[in-house]
């Protein structure tokens, strides 16, 4: 794929409000969105998320009543909800450790500069700043996953709107040591005129400086 192809499917995506329930995503693709969340960077690579594919119909019929009845919700083919995790302080540094040291095949004691450093991070930082921080990287996945998702040819419609108490309640994230955050439809666009408007954006001089 070159930039040209890339560009023009970046210009197609549209936040798509309006899913044809009957146009369902392979497996494979489902997959490979999945896949490309799971790849995403992310601070000292804490990878503080997890991603919940709601797939039971009841469940994603009581989201989307926390979710101002939004249609997409129970319309799109699935729904990703994006948690952050809430144990940072207390559990994060020794996975990153266990996780860096098991995958690259290196004693953990050989890692006590990287534990240092991601632990002072942490350490150093206030209960609200810590939780902005790990919020603030939930939001990494999601624009790949939409990347991701164009690229397939597969619309999305991100979402912020709604209840996170009472998504997380519905999933039980709160024993998981999770907070949803964000949320994403994933599917096929019914074909619409607000659909197919041109994309809006300020130009690329306006938006784009050159430092040299």
């Amino acid at each position: 794929m070159n930039g040209d192809e890339i560009v023009k499917a970046l210009s197609w995506r549209s936040a798509t409000k309006a899913f044809d329930p009957a146009k369902k995503i392979s497996e494979t693709d489902l997959h490979t969105i999945l896949e490309s969340a799971r790849l995403s960077p992310s601070s000292f690579g804490i990878e503080a998320w997890k991603f919940i594919v709601v797939e039971n119909t009841e469940v994603r019929t009581d989201i989307r009543a926390a979710a101002w009845d939004q249609p997409k919700v129970t319309d799109a083919s699935h729904l990703v909800v994006i948690a952050r995790r809430t144990d940072a302080r207390a559990n994060i540094v020794n996975e990153l450790i266990e996780r860096t040291a098991k995958i690259q095949g290196v004693a953990s004691e050989s890692l006590d500069g990287l534990k240092q450093m991601v632990g002072g991070s942490i350490s150093h930082r206030s209960d609200e700043s810590l939780d902005v921080w790990v919020r603030a990287q939930a939001y990494i996945p999601l624009g790949i996953m939409i990347e991701s998702a164009s690229l397939l040819g597969i619309d999305s419609g991100p979402m912020e709107g709604f209840d996170p108490l009472k998504v997380g309640d519905l999933l039980g994230l709160k024993e998981k040591n999770l907070s949803a955050t964000t949320m994403l439809a994933l599917g096929y666009r019914l074909l619409s005129d607000e659909t197919n408007r041109p994309k809006v954006r300020r130009a690329f001089n306006e938006v784009v400086e050159f430092v040299k």
